[in-house]
């Protein structure tokens, strides 16, 4: 059987005809057979049509679940941000990030590098301590705030690298 397939694919090649409409020569080989009519499927036909279908569905289910991933990032983020409100007393009611607080204690209760947790820049830098009841703490954070207004005060960034190398700018 096999022998009479590839013998007639290689008569297909020494068949010749003329196109009617153009008049030029083609082998029988070449030719692509055109039916008017809607050819039936078979059994490869309906696979391959049902597996387009399966296919179709699942890229529609993917990008279903995209939106409906997203749509719970956002929710929860929302919620997230309203839990935080009710525990949050100090950074949140001052529009704050609580991420961008680093804790002292001592002396002033925070230091907020504000902005930069959300944006990766600083807006500005926020001080952030109760009001104290006792006179030495309250004659400190004056102290504090006048430092600051009048600039009487040095910046200097230090950078310690992977090896742990300190440098000064």
């Amino acid at each position: 059987m096999r022998n009479d397939i590839l013998e007639f694919f290689q008569l297909e090649r020494q068949i010749f005809g003329i196109c009617p409409k153009c008049g030029r020569f083609f082998r029988l080989s070449e030719c692509k057979i055109h039916i008017k009519e809607k050819k039936t499927l078979d059994w490869l036909g309906e696979l391959m049509k049902k597996f387009e279908v399966v296919e179709k569905a699942e890229e529609k289910l993917d990008e279903t679940e995209e939106e409906i991933r997203e749509q719970a990032r956002v929710k929860g983020r929302k919620q997230a941000l309203r839990v935080v409100r009710k525990i949050d007393p100090i950074f949140t009611p001052r529009g704050l990030n609580p991420d961008d607080a680093k804790v002292l204690l001592h002396p002033i209760d925070y230091i907020v590098f504000n902005g930069m947790k959300d944006s990766g820049k600083m807006k500005n830098i926020v001080l952030l301590d109760r009001e104290r009841k006792d006179a030495s703490f309250r004659k400190l954070q004056r102290s504090i705030e006048k430092t600051i207004e009048s600039g009487n005060y040095e910046w200097q960034t230090i950078r310690i690298d992977e090896g742990g190398k300190i440098t000064y700018k």
